[in-house]
């Protein structure tokens, strides 16, 4: 989904990735396995008295700043 924005240079498109993910409380960018390990749940009996939510697989973007972990 980033591939066109962050372009083929791999150093250009490190700083680009290291750069939005400083703006993520948890400090790194999400993965497609954070989305796949989201649906799984829901779909598994480990879930089966959820009967609505809306789930934000974010690392924290709409908690805010202030929900990030403080660093050592």
């Amino acid at each position: 989904m980033w591939d066109s924005m962050f372009g083929n240079d791999k150093k250009s498109r490190e700083k680009m990735i290291n750069s939005i993910a400083s703006g993520v409380p948890l400090g790194t960018m999400g993965e497609p396995s954070d989305v796949a390990n989201a649906v799984l749940y829901l779909g598994s009996d480990e879930s089966k008295y959820i009967t609505g939510i809306e789930l934000n697989i974010d690392g924290g973007i709409l908690a805010g700043s202030q929900s990030a972990p403080k660093k050592n």
